[in-house]
């Protein structure tokens, strides 16, 4: 058999020669336009991009500065507020250190008083009349059983609003006590009252020569201690300031139990601050038979300091 002839046909324009023909037109016009690229303001924005970029720059700086005055101010916060909750946690502890100074008050040392001006070496001649003193050896005077032989004394006075009722009294028994003074013998008397507040004689409240003149003026103040009775009974606050002045001998004088303490607790405190330097001797006023408390709290405040307790019901 006689094989056939196959017929090629070639087109006029093929799909490679179009692609060719549009990449050269491309390559044409990007040669034409190129000049014109510069002119179209590209570097102008890379400096403007640039001179934003250094702002950005420089505002990251500026809050990067913010942000670490704001990380200080917050360790700061932090800082008071550990500061305010250390100091919350530990009001409870100073209220309570608060009260316990309070109930202190008597620990407190009052200072010593000042030196006595050099007394006039010209003798003061005494006109009380000598009163019979105690027969028993060494015993300096003696009122209602309560001896001693020590030179230096505070006579302490409760002038409390229930010594109205025994001012009559009161003004005998100091009275007793300032007939028993000599030259030798320095004195002081010290009342007290609600407060506390003090009358004292001399009014600079330090230790005076008994001399006649001091005692005359002392007997002008005690007749005047009566109208300015009133108020509690602080005695422990009393006694206190009575061993600060450092005397021998302390003879209180009062018709009921201290108010600022229990009687237990103030006769141990004296007690320890006295550490039997001066003997205390104590006089109950009025019927102090029926008054338990105030009998119990005498007599062991004596006993306890190598002093007298005796009751005065006339």
């Amino acid at each position: 058999m006689k094989s056939r002839r196959r017929n090629i046909s070639v087109f006029s324009i093929s799909a490679l020669d179009l692609f060719a023909a549009a990449l050269g037109a491309f390559i044409l016009i990007v040669l034409v336009l190129f000049p014109y690229y510069r002119m179209g303001g590209t570097d102008v924005s890379f400096e403007e991009l640039e001179e934003l970029v250094q702002k950005r720059r420089l505002v990251a700086a500026s809050s990067e500065s913010e942000m670490s005055q704001i990380r200080a101010l917050r360790a700061e916060i932090r800082l008071l507020d550990k500061q305010y909750k250390s100091t919350a946690e530990n009001m409870s502890v100073v209220e309570a250190k608060l009260q316990e100074v309070l109930k202190q008050t008597a620990e407190v040392e009052i200072p010593d008083p000042p030196p006595e001006p050099k007394e006039s070496p010209v003798p003061v001649p005494d006109p009380i009349p000598n009163p019979p003193r105690s027969t028993g050896k060494g015993v300096e005077f003696s009122i209602l059983g309560v001896a001693t032989n020590k030179k230096n004394i505070a006579i302490v006075v409760d002038m409390s609003g229930s010594m109205k009722a025994h001012r009559g009294k009161v003004e005998r028994a100091l009275d007793e006590i300032l007939s028993q003074m000599r030259p030798d013998n320095k004195f002081v008397i010290l009342g007290y009252r609600g407060g506390p507040t003090y009358d004292t004689f001399p009014s600079s409240g330090r230790m005076q020569s008994a001399n006649a003149s001091t005692v005359s003026q002392a007997r002008n103040f005690v007749s005047g201690m009566s109208r300015r009775f009133g108020g509690g009974t602080p005695t422990q606050n009393a006694m206190v300031r009575a061993l600060n002045l450092k005397p021998q001998a302390i003879i209180l004088i009062s018709d009921g139990a201290p108010d600022d303490g229990s009687p237990g607790a103030i006769v141990t405190n004296i007690t320890k601050r006295n550490r039997g330097r001066a003997e205390i001797h104590t006089v109950a006023i009025g019927d102090y038979t029926k008054d338990k408390r105030l009998t119990l709290f005498l007599q062991a405040l004596a006993n306890n300091n190598r002093g007298d307790f005796v009751g005065r019901a006339r």
